[in-house]
Formats: structure tokens, C-alpha cells, sequence
């Protein structure tokens, strides 16, 4: 064992026992572990945040219930894993129907000074590509949102 994985056990037991600035340092080094593997999926700052928020006080409430240090890691990426799901489960929930993105970036289109005519041509083609969005597997029609969106 190395001497990093020695100090990482050190304060993995001590933030297990209550500690509090072991449990600081352990959350530092947990975020920057987890941003970038968060971040991937979202592609959104705020998102990834409420999402590590959410992982990180998951973690330090249930970190005395971890019974094999060996498997932190894992545990931890499952927690964050959890977490994002039920963000992306909330914000499917919250939108207000499928075409109501389509439809609030057709009104701004029309704002914006652009013809009417023009404004109606582009919001069938939202629509269009809103009924196509539909026919495709949740996960594929979640990652395209995420990427575009």
C-alpha cells in the first residue's frame, strides 16, 4: 500500500469516527474526484453542484455505515450516480410537455423581430423535431436534450 492510500484510510477512519476536519478534507477530495465525472453527464454547472451538494451531504450522514474502506469509491460514485438520476428524473417532471422548450423558443423567435412567416416555418420544424425526439429510447432522447439543450 502506498503512502497516499495509507493517508487516505487515516482519514477515512478518522472521518468515520466523527472527526470534523477530516470529514472537511475527506469532502474536498470527493468533490474534486466527482466533478468531472458528474459534469460529463449533465453538462450543466448548476446541475453538476446541487448534484455533488446532494452526494457529498448523503455521504457525511452515512459514512459510519460504510463497512469495507476498500470500497469507498464505489460507494461514493453509486451515491453520485443515485443522486443524478433523481435530479434528471425531477427535471423531466417538471417540464411542462414536450414541445414547451419548441414552443417558448418559437415565441422568442417572434419577439425578436423575425416575420411572422418565418417564426411559423420554424416552430413546425421544432415540432417536427419534437415528434421525432419522442420515437427515440428515453436515454438517447435525455442525452440529445442535455447536449443541445
Amino acid at each position: 500500500m502506498n503512502e497516499y492510500n495509507e493517508n487516505f484510510q487515516h482519514l477515512l477512519s478518522e472521518a468515520q469516527s466523527g472527526n470534523q476536519t477530516s470529514m472537511g478534507r475527506l469532502a474536498v477530495i470527493v468533490r474534486e474526484r466527482l466533478y468531472p465525472f458528474v459534469f460529463r453527464t449533465t453538462l450543466d454547472h448548476d446541475m453538476t453542484e446541487d448534484v455533488l451538494q446532494e452526494t457529498l451531504l448523503t455521504m457525511c450522514r452515512q459514512i459510519a455505515c460504510l463497512r469495507d474502506k476498500d470500497r469507498f469509491w464505489p460507494w461514493v460514485f453509486r451515491i453520485a450516480w443515485s443522486r443524478l438520476q433523481d435530479n434528471l428524473r425531477r427535471r423531466r417532471r417538471h417540464s411542462s410537455g414536450k414541445a414547451s422548450f419548441f414552443q417558448k423558443q418559437s415565441y422568442e423567435n417572434r419577439l425578436s423581430g423575425g416575420s411572422i412567416l418565418e417564426a411559423t416555418v420554424h416552430a413546425e420544424r421544432l415540432q417536427q423535431l419534437s415528434e421525432v425526439l419522442e420515437h427515440l429510447v428515453p436515454q438517447h432522447r435525455d442525452i440529445l436534450r442535455l447536449r443541445y439543450y
